[in-house]
């Protein structure tokens, strides 16, 4: 009798074996051997994230929408496969996990500026009493600090808010690391609203035109204050 292959089992030692094999290559970096993710979906697929909702869940594999942050579809092990992590990918894009939490953060006006430096890539936003926020994300493996790993890959969000410009100084270092995209994705969105509220909405100059628009249909449609300083002002 043919033993029954554990697909999703194949899947994941196939992707950590792989990422081992990439970062412990020491030779040139033309040869080094490709990260992989695991897909699912139709044509090409989309990544996809190991979210089992109970030992033993047939359907552990989560294919989610990365405008809404939402979970769309479940896989088995059987249907999905692994396929090379490309540098440039438009359904990767698509999929970042920043997507969606820039769009509810919009919502809520709050409209995020994206910012880098040589330790990640991060989103920033400035309160109307000029505290400020980063937040960002670490893949699965705690490697990649940014916002621009796919959902399938997500590991965690921290975030840093800090109030530095006048006595008491305090700050804040929550992480939501459950490993769930959904779960954390929504504590982070929660968290960053709770302080919008308690230190005032502002506008953001270097923030996504799509972004400021949703912010500003906000403040138009609950009545909102969305701080919007004039030139030469230190406020």
């Amino acid at each position: 009798m043919t033993k029954r292959r554990k697909y999703t089992r194949e899947l994941i030692t196939a992707r950590d074996n792989a990422y081992q094999a990439h970062l412990q290559h020491h030779g040139d970096a033309q040869d080094r051997p490709p990260r992989l993710r695991v897909m699912a979906g139709f044509g090409p697929g989309i990544p996809v994230a190991y979210e089992p909702r109970s030992q033993g869940d047939p359907l552990p594999w989560v294919a989610y929408n990365g405008d809404t942050g939402t979970a769309e579809f479940r896989y088995t092990g059987r249907e999905c496969w692994t396929a090379p992590v490309e540098k440039k990918n438009e359904i990767v894009v698509r999929q970042i996990i920043a997507r969606s939490v820039y769009r509810r953060l919009a919502a809520e006006g709050i409209a995020c500026e994206g910012w880098g430096d040589s330790a990640g890539t991060y989103a920033r936003y400035t309160f109307a009493d000029d505290s400020e926020v980063t937040w960002s994300g670490t893949d699965r493996y705690g490697a990649d600090v940014s916002n621009h790993h796919p959902i399938g890959e997500h590991g965690s969000v921290g975030a840093h808010w800090m109030q530095q410009e006048q006595p008491p100084y305090a700050e804040e270092l929550p992480d939501f690391a459950t490993g769930n995209y959904a779960a954390d994705s929504a504590a982070l969105v929660a968290w960053m609203v709770s302080l919008a509220d308690r230190h005032g909405r502002r506008h953001q100059e270097q923030a996504a035109a799509e972004d400021t628009e949703a912010a500003l249909a906000w403040q138009k449609s609950t009545g909102g204050f969305i701080l919007k300083p004039t030139p030469g002002s230190t406020c």
